[in-house]
């Protein structure tokens, strides 16, 4: 019986291809057979350890271990103190110089243990045996927080020293909110100097995340652990873009281009190669190459050799003239992030409800940029210094953008519709065939991007800043939907038919006749964009107050202050020991297009609109203008976060926000509320629950409103040698509008079990897995990746991870996921007889239909 993928995949899917062929079988995944080689080879070489069954290697030892030895608890105290304070034991007569050892002891302990000499490690080598667990964590995160993890590794491997440090260094580091970065300098003002982490404790106001996270990065004098350090990172992996179902229509016409273009044939999986170098405390420099699943290579050279397209950057910090300190000088890559991201932060990535505190943290400054960011990456010149109270940063970009052409021409050349973060950088739009290959979507503009930031401070953490950024472009900037939104079956204009209010977000967006204009550094420019603002923070004590004030200038001839679209953001943030709470209010005019503007929002541009609804485009590949757009959407609205410690075995926390979607002013909901209960130490049970809702008209306009209702139990096992076992159930509801052509029942159920379990071997070798079944939508962090699910009939998914340290620098990870949904009898469905013409002999009915997925992750991190 022949077995075919489920229909419903992402239109750009290669594997969808065979389905529709009904040709398409399950085969054994190739992925057990790799990880069973892995785990073997992660035993071998953790095989140190394992002797510890028959002798135990006392040099290596834990107190516990040697605790456990058949003698007095004052002589194994005496053992373990010697190997502490007066180094290792070279020989087993070594054993005679501890005080109170005896014929009797000496005799049990040389039966049961060894002496396995310890080699001599360089400083760089102990501080990474310190924090390994650190460095494993921050190398395997992804997304928004690489300029942060680059930071960390970097600080960690050379750390700064508490009693020069500044603000922004202290602000910038993990779990440090503005409070605790002004109490440690206020403190280190008192005391005039740190002397250890005793002092750095007991710094009044300072939190205890905080202070467990920067003793981690900070010495506490002025010395160097190593003339060279750095980390090399290689991750390869196949897990498929996240999409939604498409029309089955375009999913036929799709493929039939696909078939065409080489990168239909291309299973090669998605990778990324990063490599970080540090000398000494003043000189960093890295290269890094990112190439999504499918995707072609595209090469910056190809005479007299093939160069791929690679981000590399040379950073120079921390020198000092005089009272003039230039902190970095960065040429290459880099990323820029003012204030509250309202005015200037380039990222690809969209991150829902980024406040600046906590898991939401925002970078600020200056830093190299080795990310996966490629559609809005600044490649040019950057600097960031400080003279006095003043600190004052300039850049100066000059790179390519992938952006969607319009058909029509401007004096002799095409004008562009809109920028677009791809997944896969192909060289042109598969499944457009008003445009082809004439038009390609790849390094389509040229952008200059210059500005700068100059802050005034009054006091540690109260300061006063002035942003201002502005763009200019080669091509025209013309907006148009027309060219974007695609045609019914009869032809008529989908833009004309199925436009809502909602859809306002797209006519307002920024170009036309206000966007044209020359440049006076660049003679090619024929179209810019101006953003400017103003930025400021203040810490009184235990309370920190942001704010941010954007403009995107719309005075067209000259320069009018004040005349455009506005941005604001206000926060005001309370912290203690034991509860802290976030207050943030937010309001950003409809025309406010800012391709740089990641600031606090839930949804992203263009939700609601029909960038959404990608079946009713030119190409369902233009959907990529909603689903990967980083920008905050328009909105108002106020959100109130709190933590609050009980006591010590209880936790609560609570976020909600009440916001107004600018476009159609739909009015939204979101409240979630976690409790954290410990009854006894290793037993931990954490409830979940989210009410989320879009109200179900308004004056605006009938709304399609949905109601969604989650909640999340878990129930964790801390085991010994710190293992964990955790068993969840989720259950969900959604309730949409109804929509009899697509599905009868308006509510939407989801329900899932899942049982994880992590055991440690040792510390050089750790496996973890889970088995999940699942009927609806499901998310979760399956180690160290986030994974989005969804299956109407149901599925069974397991995934094993195995981790090793192959040696003190360098470990290995490496995971196998499967996913097997449950199948489906008698499948029939009835196309377009366009689409039934357009591809002959392919089958769209099948007697049995399964979807399976088998997908890897592999990464391999070296640090030094």
């Amino acid at each position: 019986m022949k077995q075919l993928n489920e229909h419903k995949q992402s239109p750009w899917n290669g594997n969808l291809k065979s389905a529709l062929k009904g040709n398409l079988t399950v085969g054994r995944p190739i992925g057990l057979r790799l990880l069973f080689l892995l785990l073997v080879a992660g035993l071998f070489f953790s095989a140190r350890p394992a002797k510890a069954q028959a002798k135990l290697d006392i040099n290596r030892a834990s107190y516990q271990q040697i605790a456990q030895l058949p003698v007095s608890e004052q002589l194994a105290k005496k053992l373990y103190d010697h190997i502490r304070f007066e180094g290792y034991f070279t020989s087993i007569y070594q054993l005679w110089d501890i005080p109170g050892m005896d014929a009797a002891s000496f005799k049990k302990l040389k039966e049961r243990i060894t002496i396995v000499p310890v080699k001599e490690q360089s400083l760089v080598q102990e501080r990474i045996e310190q924090i390994y667990y650190q460095l494993e964590r921050w190398s395997s995160s992804e997304g928004t927080s690489s300029d942060f993890v680059d930071l960390w590794i970097e600080k960690a491997l050379e750390p700064l020293n508490i009693n020069t440090i500044g603000y922004e260094d202290l602000v910038n580091l993990q779990n440090v909110s503005p409070v605790d970065a002004v109490a440690i300098l206020n403190q280190r003002q008192l005391v005039h100097w740190f002397r250890n982490s005793r002092d750095l404790r007991y710094t009044p106001g300072l939190s205890n995340y905080a202070y467990r996270s920067v003793r981690n990065f900070v010495q506490y004098s002025d010395e160097s652990l190593a003339n060279w350090h750095g980390s090399i990172l290689v991750r390869m992996d196949n897990t498929p873009f996240m999409a939604k179902d498409a029309e089955q229509s375009n999913v036929a016409q799709n493929l039939d281009l696909l078939e065409n273009h080489s990168s239909a044939n291309n299973q090669l999986p998605a990778m990324y190669y990063k490599m970080r170098f540090s000398k000494g405390k003043h000189l960093d420099f890295g290269l890094a190459y990112v190439r999504t699943q499918g995707e072609p290579m595209h090469y910056a050279l190809t005479k007299p050799v093939h160069l791929p397209e690679m981000k590399y950057n040379v950073t120079l910090k921390d020198l000092r003239w005089k009272n003039l300190l230039l902190r970095k000088l960065i040429l290459g890559y880099y990323k820029v992030s003012f204030g509250q991201g309202v005015i200037m932060e380039n990222t690809d990535f969209f991150m829902p409800r980024k406040s600046g505190y906590g898991f939401r943290k925002r970078f600020n400054g200056i830093s190299g940029d080795l990310s996966r960011t490629r559609e809005f990456a600044l490649r040019g010149l950057a600097f960031e210094m400080n003279y006095h109270r003043f600190r004052g940063i300039g850049f100066v970009s000059y790179n390519s953008r992938d952006a969607i052409l319009n058909r029509k021409k401007y004096d002799d050349r095409y004008s562009f519709n809109h920028f677009i973060v791809l997944n896969q950088r192909l060289n042109y739009t598969p499944g457009d065939t008003l445009r082809g290959k004439a038009l390609s979507w790849l390094n389509a503009v040229n952008e200059l991007t210059y500005g700068s930031h100059l802050q005034y401070t009054f006091a540690p953490g109260t300061f006063l800043g002035l942003s201002y950024y502005e763009s200019a472009y080669d091509r025209y900037l013309d907006p148009d939907p027309y060219q974007v939104v695609g045609t019914d079956y009869k032809g008529q204009q989908n833009w004309d038919l199925r436009r809502t209010t909602a859809d306002a977000e797209i006519l307002q967006a920024y170009g036309g006749a206000v966007s044209r204009g020359s440049n006076p550094f660049w003679s090619k420019a024929l179209s810019f964009r101006r953003v400017y603002g103003f930025n400021f923070q203040t810490v009184w004590r235990n309370i920190a107050l942001q704010g941010e004030y954007g403009i995107l200038d719309k005075s067209r001839k000259g320069f009018k202050p004040g005349v455009g679209p506005s941005a604001f953001v206000v926060s005001a943030y309370w912290q203690s020991e034991t509860f802290n709470v976030l207050a943030l209010y937010r309001n950003y005019d409809l025309g406010f297009d800012n391709p740089y503007q990641r600031s606090f929002s839930n949804y992203q541009r263009y939700k609601g609109t029909l960038f959404e609804k990608y079946y009713y485009l030119q190409s369902p590949l233009y959907g990529q203008l909603y689903l990967n757009n980083p920008q905050a959407q328009a909105e108002e609205g106020f959100f109130v976060s709190t933590y609050y410690h009980i006591f010590r075995p209880l936790t609560f926390r609570m976020d909600y926000d009440n916001w107004m979607r600018k476009s159609d002013a739909a009015k939204h909901y979101r409240l979630v509320g976690t409790v954290d209960y410990r009854p006894v130490y290793p037993v931990d049970i954490q409830l979940r629950h989210k009410w989320q809702a879009r109200e179900e008209q308004n004056a605006a306009t009938p709304n399609r409103f949905y109601k969604n209702y989650e909640f999340r139990g878990k129930l964790r096992f801390r085991l010994s040698g710190y293992d964990a076992l955790d068993i969840l159930y989720s259950s969900s509801k959604l309730i949409v509008h109804p929509r009899p052509r697509v599905f009868g029942d308006i509510v939407l159920d989801g329900e899932a079990i899942a049982a994880n379990y992590s055991h440690n071997v040792n510390r050089y070798f750790r496996f973890s897995g889970m088995l999940a079944y699942y009927k609806g939508f499901l998310w979760n962090f399956e180690d160290t990746q986030f994974m989005v699910m969804d299956s109407r009939q149901g599925a069974f998914r397991y995934w094993l991870s195995v981790y090793s340290r192959l040696t003190s620098n360098l470990s290995v990870r490496i995971k196998y996921t499967a996913d097997h949904h449950k199948p489906i009898n008698n499948i029939a469905f009835q196309p377009y007889q366009s689409t039934i013409d357009a591809n002959p002999g392919k089958k769209f009915a099948a007697d049995w239909l399964r979807y399976d997925q088998n997908m890897f992750y592999l990464e391999l991190n070296y640090n030094f």
